[in-house]
């Protein structure tokens, strides 16, 4: 939708994309190495992508072998950290675990409640949030008080006797980060202990357009949660335009890689403006500290890790007539000064 954007409004002008797509990619040598022919072949120039985490970095060893840009925004953010040493021409078009793990603890410190529970998958990302929740809160909310924490192995299974656990620990609040799978065995025995009515519960990805699809009408109210892209909230006319095109053009909503993939065209045609260049290796040079619009405003490619700051929304789950799933409502802003180290 991007590069149809862009090529329309340039075309009286030098830049012109021609986008090449591929999908079902895997790590594979296979085909890692018909990525390399391709993009001899095709003399491609850029490298952008939703991929999963094991992928990027064979794909990015590629790119900087061929001096090109890798615009990448992986498509499970849960396990993957932003610290480990990467080359200098991967660039993350998409918010970092730790940004809405960050917002997450601003927004609880704003909650009513002292009494503090702790839920979430077994993994090591995980087990690094705990520490860093339980040391954080506290400054934020001095009153806070750890009163239970679960890590919960992959093949659990009853999730009735963790509802059991967690109410009989009479948090007022329960910060949770579940995968899908775990939420939605989670919700149903939550639901029959009258769960969501005795505390606050605070479910990390709860703001993800698949988390708030998956559930339907069934979603529970009252649900905290975070958003990078909470777009029934956000009135600005670009954001609105956006949805508007690709739910015409798709029949249904865009998600945040949607909305990554749209923002990375918009950041190499500034790239491209702003050095008046389309050489890959000046690109390169200009994309750190590049300030770009998008949908929801306009984000800065942070030098030190070449990250895009992201803004994050945190919000309580409601329902509204003009959408068939739950939204986050009350949506309380965090911009990237509000979350960093």
């Amino acid at each position: 939708m991007a590069v149809a954007e862009i090529n329309l409004a340039e075309e009286k002008k030098e830049i012109q994309f021609l986008l090449y797509l591929w999908t079902g990619f895997t790590n594979s040598q296979q085909n890692l190495q018909e990525l390399r022919q391709k993009i001899d072949t095709e003399e491609i120039k850029f490298l952008m992508g939703a991929l999963n985490p094991e992928s990027i970095p064979p794909v990015a060893k590629i790119a900087h072998e061929k001096k090109m840009p890798f615009l990448v925004f992986p498509d499970e953010l849960r396990e993957l950290f932003s610290s480990r040493p990467e080359p200098e021409n991967l660039f993350w078009i998409a918010p970092s675990p730790e940004a809405f793990q960050r917002a997450a603890v601003r927004q609880i410190a704003k909650l009513p409640g002292r009494q503090i529970f702790f839920l979430a998958q077994d993994s090591r990302l995980n087990r690094s949030w705990s520490k860093y929740f339980w040391e954080e809160v506290p400054k934020l909310k001095p009153a806070a008080k750890p009163v239970g924490e679960i890590f919960i192995p992959p093949k659990s299974e009853d999730y009735a006797e963790l509802v059991r656990i967690i109410l009989s620990a009479k948090p007022d609040i329960c910060i949770s980060n579940l995968s899908l799978h775990q939420w939605l065995h989670f919700v149903p025995p939550a639901q029959k202990e009258g769960y969501f009515k005795k505390l606050l519960h605070f479910e990390l990805a709860s703001g993800n357009l698949e988390f708030l699809i998956a559930l339907g009408r069934e979603y529970p109210r009252g649900v905290w949660g975070v958003s990078a892209f909470p777009f029934w909230g956000i009135t600005a006319e670009k954001t609105q335009k956006f949805v508007d095109k690709f739910k015409e053009k798709t029949a249904s909503y865009p998600d945040l890689p949607a909305l990554s993939g749209y923002v990375c065209i918009y950041a190499l045609i500034e790239a491209m403006k702003k050095g008046n260049t389309l050489n890959p290796e000046r690109i390169l040079k200009i994309l750190p500290n590049l300030n770009f619009p998008t949908p929801i405003g306009s984000l800065t490619i942070r030098a030190s890790d070449r990250r895009a700051l992201w803004p994050i929304w945190a919000g309580v789950s409601a329902f509204s007539s003009l959408y068939p799933f739950a939204i986050l409502k009350d949506l309380n802003y965090y911009g990237p000064d509000a979350f960093q180290p």
